[in-house]
């Protein structure tokens, strides 16, 4: 058996895969447009004027981190079980052909159907919902105005540490992944935020971790903004921790033993 890579055997794994799961993945991407539309239409049913940008971006967001890493959890949780683990390990393909199988299902093509989702929804949602015949505005995905583009690079992070915690735990792993996560965060935030009060010296008002900080000094506050070109530093650490545990994850999978 061959361990690198054969595209001629990624493309019959991958063709495997799909005839395996399609209908788990349409039965999926119809709850997600049913949720969406429910959410929307309750939102437009309570409101007397168009669903602006503001709150379709906030839909987005959390809709995208929350599927997304429901999502990803599960498509390499099968390795936890002993009798879907024995299957999948003695198939005959590499360990990277296996694993980019689950990465191009969890990340780039979820993104596109979730995204092509949400467009759809909106858009109806919001037809239906036009009194006044008001031209429909749809949020942008790359716009500056609002925080759609950051949430792709929050997603490749959030993406990593979820298929890292589908493969490291073996059991329950969306809540064991989860769980990590938020006390991570937790222990980051607090370090940061005394860490840097013994290092200025006083106490801080806002403290984020790799960006701002705010205090008040004499009755006046102030607040320190990195530069910009350290702030497009600070955006791309997600995706430099989103590629460390990508790899994490692949070797986890290469050291899975029937």
């Amino acid at each position: 058996m061959n361990n690198h890579f054969s595209f001629t055997r990624f493309s019959r794994l991958f063709a495997k895969h799909t005839a395996e799961h399609i209908r788990w993945y349409l039965m999926a991407t119809a709850v997600l447009i049913g949720g969406m539309t429910l959410i929307l239409g309750f939102l437009a049913y309570l409101q007397s004027y168009p669903i602006n940008q503001e709150e379709q971006t906030l839909l987005f967001v959390f809709g995208l981190l929350g599927a997304g890493s429901i999502f990803t959890s599960t498509v390499l949780a099968h390795l936890g079980d002993k009798k879907k683990a024995m299957a999948a390990l003695t198939l005959p393909a590499s360990h990277l052909e296996k694993y980019l199988v689950a990465w191009l299902y969890s990340l780039p093509l979820f993104l596109v159907v979730f995204t092509a989702s949400f467009y759809l929804v909106a858009f109806l949602v919001m037809t239906l919902d036009n009194p006044g015949n008001v031209p429909v505005k749809l949020i942008s995905l790359f716009s500056s105005d609002n925080m759609v583009y950051l949430s792709f690079i929050a997603f490749a992070f959030i993406h990593g540490f979820a298929l890292w915690g589908s493969v490291f735990f073996q059991k329950l792993q969306f809540i064991k992944s989860a769980f990590t996560f938020f006390v991570v965060m937790a222990l980051l935030l607090l370090l940061n935020y005394h860490g840097l009060e013994l290092l200025f010296n006083r106490d801080l008002a806002v403290a984020i971790p790799f960006d701002n900080i705010g205090f008040h000094d004499k009755n006046q506050y102030y607040y320190v903004e990195l530069p910009e070109s350290n702030k497009l530093l600070t955006r791309l650490l997600p995706l430099v921790l989103a590629v460390i545990f990508w790899v994490t994850a692949y070797f986890g999978l290469k050291e899975k033993q029937v």
